[in-house]
């Protein structure tokens, strides 16, 4: 039953759910899309498709490159995977916190897809892109070279090696402006060991329960991060003219630049990161 009543001097209606009516004949726009389940691709395609639809048609809320990409194909491929190494993986938007107080979320480890694509860019990349932000890693331009296998062992290599530089860089200011030049280096030393789904399998395992191999890689990391502040310091100008630390490692191409300084100074740096090197792999063989 609609029920009239004055308020302010204006005749209103009441409504059947009780809320008062300004004017009857305002007007709401709905709009309706019909979307079909029966797809070639199944639930990943219905899901692609509505992600994108909620996009484009969203002018409320700021929608980020990495949400558009959060129902991607890929992105549930690799989320499918992770799981079965028991790893949760978050590709929509919330933080680690929220995902582990959520019913059933047994997981060990919980890796959110930015971490990832920090971890794959910093390997295959300039690491000054590591410094724009991450959300440029989800643009067009980026995605697809980061995001291009469904093999986790492609991912989890990266991941580990950007957690011990991490775990090596803590207590030093200086070492978290240098961390991404510092991951991409060690990758170049690394990738010729772990290559290959056993070595990397391997690589995870040793880090995931801290074995043999990690203390080795570790002083190989520390002795790198010495090398690279080092490199700033020769690299950084003098005086007036002397960049920050923090400007520095934002350059581009510094990663060529350091593997030159790497070869042409610091013979003991040289060796004795060799030798941590070499009781790596062992460790890795055994």
């Amino acid at each position: 039953m609609i029920n009239p009543q004055m308020i302010n001097g204006q005749q209103t209606t009441r409504t059947l759910h009780g809320q008062d009516s300004l004017n009857q004949r305002a007007s709401i726009l709905v709009r309706v899309i019909a979307v079909r389940r029966d797809t070639d691709g199944g639930g990943d395609d219905f899901e692609t498709l509505v992600s994108r639809i909620v996009a484009a048609t969203n002018s409320q809320n700021a929608i980020r490159p990495s949400d558009l990409m959060a129902n991607d194909r890929i992105q549930i491929q690799i989320q499918r995977e992770l799981r079965k190494l028991g790893y949760h993986y978050i590709r929509k938007r919330q933080s680690k916190g929220e995902a582990k107080r959520e019913p059933g979320m047994q997981f060990r480890y919980f890796i959110t897809k930015e971490e990832l694509a920090q971890a794959v860019a910093a390997c295959e990349f300039d690491p000054k892109l590591l410094r724009e932000g991450k959300e440029r890693l989800f643009e067009e331009r980026y995605y697809g070279s980061i995001f291009s296998y469904s093999n986790p062992l492609h991912y989890l290599a990266p991941y580990w090696l950007v957690k011990k530089v991490s775990s090596t860089a803590k207590g030093f200011p200086e070492r978290a402006y240098a961390k991404w030049l510092v991951v991409h280096f060690m990758w170049s030393q690394l990738v010729k060991i772990i290559q290959g789904s056993a070595k990397s399998d391997r690589f995870r395992r040793e880090c995931e329960r801290s074995g043999k191999a990690v203390p080795p890689l570790v002083q190989a990391i520390d002795i790198g991060f010495t090398a690279a502040l080092r490199f700033y310091r020769h690299s950084r100008g003098k005086g007036k003219r002397a960049i920050d630390v923090s400007s520095f490692f934002r350059l581009a191409g510094l990663h060529h630049q350091f593997e030159s300084f790497w070869r042409a100074s610091g013979k003991i740096s040289r060796r004795n990161f060799v030798k941590a090197l070499g009781r790596f792999e062992k460790a890795m063989n055994d």
